[in-house]
């Protein structure tokens, strides 16, 4: 009765929402039937740093990120976004898996003799085609992607650096179906505006201020429109674009939120209004998190990152009196350099970037007559410096000890905090105020010991200081124990190797961090792109089978400790009315367990489309499997089964009491198993199925507690008793089953009992695990995602166990 009102609920409420309409309006098919491979919805919040996430989380700017760690099986990891700290750099590794791949944000290509932007449609192409030489597979192939540097192999992209294309999302409607989308989006729209206004009047408010405070006038007033578009305009049409993805069953959507990263550049990273765009942020997610468990076609993956986040920064004209040209024209106006004029492009950072986002919003190329502003690399020292990192290109060649004397004169002349030179390929010579040290070797002095990814950050320094890109010397506004500089005009920035700058967060799912802790150990401490790469093409089947590494991991986890799950999956019919055996399967693989006791499965009956639902499920989890069938008819088969990663030895299958007339009188039965553990002493595993009636559990348990059966197993020897016996904890069968085990959930100290059934809103515990007292209990787990509520009208509960040799 449960499981029939939900699944037309659920019907109900799908063929009412705004986004199923709204995709029939404007023509976009919506797949019929259901897909077999797992979606990912990926979001990026630009430039957020994990520390001002938590504190986000922790003053309500984002409560749905918070209820998703608190409820839903999402943990908080370290992102650390590599060195440079920028989102081509990080985009880099995450789409393709290649570290950086930009030295900076903006930069000079010898080779082309241009200066790359990489806001600039052809400098992001030119990146992107080394990139996918570089790589197996873009991570977003065949999918949808917003608001990014790269495409990343996407099928379709919206608001990127290559690409614009706007009237496509309405060309082909017929006017009445635009009246018809008004009134569907009316109050959508009604709050867009609202915001738009509510947004304005903080820009204006912030304008006057920042007037007040000495900063230039024009640029103020250029933010105005660029909080608007870029806070309200262009998270909500993301937004629009991705839930319509959701209903049409797109496999793979990415989405870039840039709100946060452009008010962190211009008030800096722990500003009130910096903090304020999270909340909007935050709701868009909830709306895809919510459209994508009511998806008919898909189950999806959400999973939430940061590419940086950003330090608190001083601008350099405004810590020195003079601007960078003017100050390198003095250092450069001695010695062998002295004839040649200093380069740089002249337009300021949010300027620059105020113009390339209005282009891109009416349609125009990016930089488009701009060119290359007078750049003539044979005749100029060429200095890129978009963000707290710059980069120097000489003219000529030097002798090193001249390009040390250019280096120093950077320091003690010019102002500049950091300055790097190559050294032999494996180090990088840094003269600062302090005089000239070593990297690595004075990692410590030069980055600073507090730094979360000391050795990380000094590796990718010289890795990037060795670079294509490099110029003949680097600079860089970073000083440990100081506020560092940056060099565009702005009081938040990225692009350097900061503690803040360098360490972003990584919301995953359970499922797929239990993978890459299991195997990729290196990442325990912390993700980065490239490892993000590997973790999405794995859960997006795209990997292959990594046979030898996953048997290895498995080893080492084993010695470790094991996994013990049960599960009732109805059939595979979900509570939305899907018979799945594929989505069973990927809510076992979430809790990555080691040995599975399921109940209900069918075997060739007509009613879940003859599958053999074991096999399906062994095929999909590469485990092998036992099945005892409780009842049969002809080729039909229904009963309980076994799955296991280890060896297994059945030592018994069989019923435990034979079915009587009534409908609801079943056969029930266990399955006997001894289990193999890679160095260990194997242990006892039974999984059962007890019956409705009172009476016949009570039959059941004294059978399966008799000589036959657990009474036939010495006290000395490890046993697992697991299964769904319709039965509370504190029942008469529970409690007898008691006086020879533990109650799992119960021994767990700090673990409140969790109920499994039903599972949208469980609130009986009728699934147990007991263990004898050769086990010690170290976790406990009840799959309470939205794909594990909705895939049984049970939840599975894993436990997971240390054998102790000495008992």
């Amino acid at each position: 009765m449960i499981s029939r009102i939900s699944v037309r609920w659920r019907w109900l409420r799908r063929k009412l929402t705004r986004t199923h309409w709204t995709a029939r309006l404007l023509g976009l098919e919506i797949p019929a039937g259901e897909a077999d491979l797992p979606g990912l919805i990926l979001i990026q919040i630009d430039g957020l740093s994990r520390r001002q996430f938590e504190r986000a989380v922790e003053q309500g700017q984002m409560p749905f990120l918070r209820k998703l760690m608190q409820q839903e099986h999402f943990t908080l990891e370290s992102f650390y976004s590599g060195f440079p700290s920028t989102t081509p750099a990080v985009q880099g590794e995450i789409f393709y898996g290649v570290r950086a791949a930009v030295p900076s944000f903006r930069f000079y290509d010898r080779e082309r003799g241009k200066d790359f932007s990489m806001y600039d449609a052809e400098s992001a192409a030119c990146i992107e085609d080394e990139l996918e030489r570089q790589s197996e597979e873009p991570l977003l192939s065949g999918g949808h992607a917003y608001s990014n540097i790269y495409r990343g192999g996407a099928k379709k992209t919206r608001y990127c650096s290559q690409d614009f294309g706007v009237s496509e999302l309405f060309g082909r409607m017929h006017p009445y179906r635009w009246l018809i989308l008004l009134l569907l989006y009316f109050p959508r729209i009604v709050r867009i505006i609202v915001l738009a206004v509510i947004e304005l009047g903080l820009a204006i408010v912030d304008m006057l201020r920042g007037k007040m405070a000495g900063h230039d006038l024009v640029p103020e007033l250029l933010f105005v429109p660029a909080r608007v578009a870029v806070c309200v305009v262009l998270r909500e049409a993301i937004r629009f674009r991705v839930l319509l993805d959701i209903a049409r069953g797109v496999r793979v959507i990415q989405a870039n939120f840039l709100g946060y990263d452009e008010q962190s550049h211009r008030r800096g990273p722990d500003s009130a209004f910096a903090h304020w765009t999270l909340l909007g942020i935050d709701r868009a997610i909830r709306d895809f998190h919510k459209t994508a468990a009511n998806s008919d076609f898909r189950d999806y993956e959400l999973v939430v990152h940061s590419d940086h986040g950003q330090e608190h920064a001083v601008p350099f004209e405004k810590e020195t009196g003079r601007g960078l040209v003017e100050a390198f024209q003095e250092v450069f106006g001695a010695g062998a350099l002295k004839e040649y004029e200093v380069w740089k492009r002249n337009t300021p950072l949010v300027v620059e970037n105020m113009i390339d986002s209005c282009k891109s919003t009416f349609g125009f190329n990016r930089d488009s007559g701009r060119g290359d502003g007078g750049l003539n690399a044979k005749n100029q020292i060429v200095v890129t410096a978009l963000g707290p990192f710059g980069l120097i290109y000489l003219p000529q060649e030097l002798q090193p000890q001249e390009l040390a004397d250019y280096a120093q004169r950077l320091v003690r002349i010019g102002g500049i905090p950091l300055v790097l030179m190559r050294g032999d390929g494996e180090s990088v010579r840094a003269f600062t105020v302090a005089g000239e040290k070593l990297l690595p070797r004075d990692k410590e002095e030069i980055i600073g010991t507090g730094h979360p990814f000391l050795r990380e950050v000094t590796e990718d320094l010289i890795s990037v200081c060795s670079g294509k890109y490099s110029g003949d010397l680097m600079f860089s506004g970073w000083r440990p124990g100081r506020q560092p500089m940056t060099f565009p005009l702005e009081n938040g920035a990225h692009g350097g190797p900061g503690s803040e700058e360098t360490h972003g967060f990584l919301l995953i799912p359970d499922r797929l961090k239990r993978w890459h802790l299991s195997v990729l150990p290196e990442t325990r401490e912390r993700v980065r792109g490239e490892d993000l790469y590997k973790i999405i093409r794995h859960y997006l089947c795209r990997d292959g089978e990594r046979a030898e590494r996953v048997r290895e991991a498995l080893e080492a986890k084993a010695k470790e400790g094991f996994r013990v799950m049960t599960y009732n999956i109805h059939s595979c019919f979900g509570v939305d009315g899907k018979m799945r055996p594929e989505r069973i399967a990927r809510v076992i693989n979430h809790l990555d367990p080691d040995i599975v006791g399921v109940q209900e499965v069918d075997c060739h009956r007509v009613r879940s489309g003859q599958h053999d639902q074991c096999q399906v499920i062994a095929d999909h989890l590469r485990m092998s499997h036992v099945f005892k069938a409780m009842l049969e008819e002809k080729e039909e088969k229904y009963g309980i089964a076994v799955f296991a990663k280890h060896p297994i030895e059945i030592v018994k299958s069989d019923l435990l009491t034979a079915g009587g007339s009534g409908p609801l009188n079943e056969s029930r039965g266990a399955i006997w198993a001894k289990v193999y553990l890679p160095g260990q002493r194997p242990f006892h595993f039974i999984t059962t199925h007890f019956g409705l009636g009172r009476a016949e559990r009570r039959r059941q348990i004294e059978v399966l507690l008799g000589p036959d059966w657990i009474g036939g197993i010495g006290e000395e020897e490890p046993l697992v008793v697991c299964g769904d016996f319709n039965s509370r904890a504190r029942s008469d069968v529970m409690k007898r089953l008691g006086g020879r085990l533990r109650d799992a959930q119960v021994i767990l100290p700090g673990h409140r009992p969790q109920a499994t059934f039903p599972s949208m809103n469980p609130f009986l515990r009728i699934d147990h695990v007991f263990v004898s007292a050769h086990f010690d209990v170290r976790e406990i787990s009840v799959q309470g995602t939205l794909t594990g509520r909705v895939a049984s009208d049970h939840l599975p509960i894993c436990v997971e166990l240390v054998l102790i040799r000495d008992v």
